[in-house]
């Protein structure tokens, strides 16, 4: 009857997820190189057709806890579809940095 183990495992999986969340949380900026979802390259353009380039690499950020795309390369395949080579990934802090004006709305 020795019952700290169920504890001991519980605490554990708790830091595990925990630390997980803090590294994630404090990244920046990723570049992710031939992105894919459930295991197929990352299509320039959505479902409708209108969005492509920006908008999507905009969306692939948000779903991976980014706020936009600052960066972005495609890549046709050998069937002539167009994929993502590459997408660099930031957060909104970085984003506004990386924007040439923000000195300009920056308020005192």
């Amino acid at each position: 009857m020795f019952t700290p183990r169920p504890v001991l495992i519980a605490a554990v999986l708790s830091f595990a997820s925990v630390s997980g969340i803090s590294a994630h949380a404090e990244s920046t900026a990723r570049t992710y190189f031939n992105p894919q979802v459930h295991g197929k390259p990352v299509a320039l353009c959505m479902s409708d057709r209108a969005s492509c380039g920006k908008p999507t690499a905009d969306a692939w950020c948000r779903d991976n806890g980014f706020a936009e795309a600052l960066v972005f390369e495609r890549l046709r395949t050998v069937d002539k579809s167009q994929v993502f080579r590459q997408i660099k990934c930031v957060t909104r802090e970085q984003a506004v940095a990386a924007t040439p004006d923000a000195s300009n709305r920056a308020t005192p």
